[in-house]
């Protein structure tokens, strides 16, 4: 894993801070996004391994980032996470695309194994269309 990135879109800075830390110790580098603009000019700029979002956000949701991200970046995993959640939205979330969808406050337990998963599946995804 050493050496992906994780994109993270959240417009709170503790859980920005907490996902970083505890992502920087799984050995992975992150880049911040607050908004939904600022995530989409970040993707223009670099694709990252992995994206993480939240689903309020100050100009738009993460259901639209997800989208856009199945739009443009289909082989790139994304995960919602949002203290705002309830069945209908990770479902919606799900049909979009997201490849996983957790409740706030975060369980880092669940969070490590989420990403963890979710950057294997990316490599192998990569892995075989390398080979075609």
């Amino acid at each position: 894993m050493k050496g992906n990135t994780v994109l993270l879109v959240d417009d709170e800075p503790d859980i920005l801070q907490l996902l970083e830390i505890t992502l920087a110790r799984m050995n992975l580098n992150t880049r911040r996004a607050e908004t939904l603009q600022a995530a989409k000019t970040s993707l223009a700029e670099f694709t990252p391994d992995l994206c993480l979002t939240d689903m309020k956000l100050p100009d738009g949701n993460g259901l639209s980032l997800i989208q856009h991200i199945q739009d443009h970046y289909p082989e790139l995993p994304v995960a919602m996470l949002t203290a705002h959640g309830n069945v209908e939205t990770a479902i919606d979330a799900l049909k979009l695309g997201a490849f996983d969808f957790v409740t706030k406050p975060l369980a880092l337990e669940k969070l490590r194994e989420l990403v963890g998963h979710a950057l294997d599946i990316h490599k192998s995804n990569n892995a075989s269309s390398d080979q075609t």
